[in-house]
């Protein structure tokens, strides 16, 4: 059960709201992810949501005398939302739903039957329940057994429960992986065999799933998933027929880089796509402007990184500017980039990499930027327009093939380089 601490916390929060249902003569029960996670000792997390079997215009009454605020847009699925001080809760009449075969939207039927609300949730460690007062678990379907035993299954045949909404797939594919279960043989050939259905969910809702598994600690358990029933093929099209090994493992060692969202992205399209193609797939999954930006760059920069660590001796000058090149062109993007290369199992070699770590902990500041900008450049030169652009890319040259100037030193060049442009067109 909950410790102590947890007990403390949620009756500080919630108790007065629980003791207006109980004298109003109504159950009131904490339900779903909160239950689960502190059940396995992780605390209270996410928002509180509640069941019960007060209808839903019964419930506005008994939360208005606890809550700061009260609304009621989600009324017609039998929840109302109500916030007192930090605390949100979500409290739900008890459900018994039906679904149309072209929508994964509801039809809902209200119950006075706890254990019908627990039997329509996806999985059984998500359909425990904790009644207050009183502090009883409700687990009709060994949900707990489930969560010991690391088993993921579904409180209702799965086939029947991913028909009426197909999203659960995806969610068995974030939950193997968050909570470290796995799934039950019947689990994934539903899975597999209710694949199609998918068709029905909308790109944005399959892309904010997909991002909550991408955004765990480690993700390669539901990836796994997703490749292992086929699912990943049918999302990510470029991988139905592909010959490479998709680089699961590699998704777990990438949480610390930068944004560990579109480095996975990159890391998981990056053996099967360019970065066009990388572009066209996430923008189907309707991904936000930000993340396919971030994808293609670090896809760019790891093809970058590759070709530069092939072209020269790391002891040569021709390797120290092409070195500098890459650090000016995609330095944000290196460390992304390397950990891409390894994922896909492109390992660099030593000599190269030590050169490049040297040259970028000296030069990278200094290359990422100019000395001096455009309107300085106009001052100095007495020049505008397209010759402002000409003169600051040819310093941008000067400093990728002899390493950072100084302003002075920028100067000194520019004016030279001018004066030579000036002669030469007498």
């Amino acid at each position: 059960m909950l410790s102590d601490d947890d007990r403390r916390e949620l009756l500080e929060r919630i108790e007065p709201l629980a003791a207006a249902f109980a004298r109003a003569g109504h159950r009131f029960f904490l339900v779903g992810g909160l239950v689960r996670d502190a059940l396995l000792g992780h605390g209270l997390t996410g928002d509180i949501d509640i069941t019960t079997d007060a209808i839903p215009d019964r419930i506005t009454e008994l939360a208005a005398g606890w809550a700061d605020t009260v609304w009621d847009q989600g009324k017609r699925f039998g929840t109302i939302g109500a916030r007192r001080g930090s605390t949100t809760v979500e409290i739900t009449t008890h459900r018994a739903e039906s679904y149309d075969s072209s929508s994964r939207k509801p039809h809902v039927r209200f119950s006075d039957d706890v254990a019908t609300d627990l039997s329509r949730r996806d999985f059984t460690v998500n359909a425990m329940a904790i009644e207050l007062p009183g502090w009883a678990l409700l687990d009709p379907f060994d949900g707990l057994t489930d969560l010991a035993d690391g088993v993921l299954r579904t409180p209702s045949p799965p086939e029947g429960l991913f028909a009426d909404d197909p999203l659960r797939m995806l969610r068995a594919a974030r939950f193997s992986a968050q909570l470290s279960l796995i799934a039950a043989p019947e689990l994934v050939a539903a899975v597999r065999s209710s694949r199609p259905r998918l068709a029905i969910v909308s790109r944005e809702r399959i892309e904010a799933e997909l991002t909550k598994l991408l955004a765990l600690p480690q993700p390669s358990a539901g990836v796994r998933f997703l490749d292992g029933t086929g699912l990943l093929g049918d999302l990510l099209p470029p991988w139905r027929h592909a010959d490479a090994a998709v680089p699961a493992a590699a998704l777990d060692d990438v949480a610390q880089l930068g944004d560990p969202v579109a480095l996975r992205w990159a890391i998981l399209l990056g053996p099967v796509c360019d970065e066009a193609a990388a572009t066209r797939c996430l923008s189907s999954l309707r991904c936000d402007t930000t993340t396919r930006k971030k994808v293609t760059a670090i896809l760019r920069a790891s093809r970058a990184v590759e070709a530069t660590a092939a072209s020269a001796s790391a002891h040569d000058a021709a390797w120290r500017t092409a070195a500098r090149r890459l650090i000016a062109d995609y330095e944000p993007e290196l460390n992304a980039a390397t950990a891409s290369l390894a994922a896909w199992g492109h390992e660099l070699r030593e000599p190269f990499t030590a050169r490049l770590a040297e040259l970028r902990a000296a030069e990278g500041t200094g290359l990422r930027r100019l000395p001096i900008d455009g309107h300085r450049v106009m001052e100095l030169l007495g020049t505008s327009g397209p010759a402002v652009g000409d003169a600051l890319e040819w310093l941008r040259t000067q400093q990728i093939e002899h390493g950072p100037l100084d302003a002075e030193q920028a100067r000194t060049l520019l004016v030279a380089w001018h004066q030579d442009q000036e002669r030469s067109k007498r």
